[in-house]
């Protein structure tokens, strides 16, 4: 076994199988495969990886299945989930954060590196690795800037206040340390209070 720890790639196309696998094994990961939601279930079971790539669009139980099943297991709980779909509706990214995804990416939209760069993060998180600072939390003021385009174009009912809680809405910054030339972040908006994206 790597000292990296194990991947598991829950993928029902072969070649983002062998893509994947490949560069992971390369950075020193093993690497587990499954090609339909019932084996990667099994596998997840069975193995408990440190981390699991989960296709949505799935054989046999479809992705969701699969995490909703990851969460509602003591064992399975707690090992981190990076959605890798086509599925890139904002429906589809909102309902699996929601059900516990650690992170969402569209196939297509990122490159092999920088699915590594977010498998890396997600795993310096769960081991408790942290980088100094793992992510930067901002207020988004509406009024300035760009804030009413970004309220409309996302659909914010509530302005930037969650609309659970009521509380206003904080935009959260990862670091991307692979993009070069500059200072790249990935962010999302959640509720300080009820830790649910917006």
């Amino acid at each position: 076994m790597g000292g990296k720890g194990t991947i598991l790639i829950i993928e029902d196309q072969d070649g983002f199988r062998r893509i994947y696998s490949d560069v992971l094994s390369k950075e020193g990961y093993d690497v587990l495969t499954a090609e339909d939601g019932e084996k990667g279930w099994k596998l997840s079971k069975e193995k408990k990886p440190h981390l699991i790539l989960l296709d949505l669009g799935l054989p046999k139980i479809d992705g969701f299945e699969v995490l909703r099943r990851l969460r509602a297991d003591n064992e399975t709980k707690p090992i981190p989930v990076i959605i890798f779909s086509v599925m890139g509706e904002q429906k589809d990214i909102k309902r699996a954060l929601e059900m516990g995804a650690n992170d969402y990416t569209v196939k297509g939209f990122y490159t092999p590196r920088q699915i590594l760069s977010k498998i890396k993060e997600q795993l310096d998180q769960a081991g408790g690795v942290q980088r100094s600072v793992s992510s930067y939390k901002l207020l988004v003021q509406a009024g300035q800037g760009d804030a009413a385009k970004l309220e409309e174009d996302i659909g914010l009912t509530k302005g930037f206040h969650c609309p659970k809680c009521n509380v206003e809405l904080v935009m959260e910054l990862y670091p991307d340390y692979v993009r070069e030339g500059g200072h790249w972040f990935a962010s999302r908006l959640s509720c300080p209070q009820c830790q649910q994206p917006a």
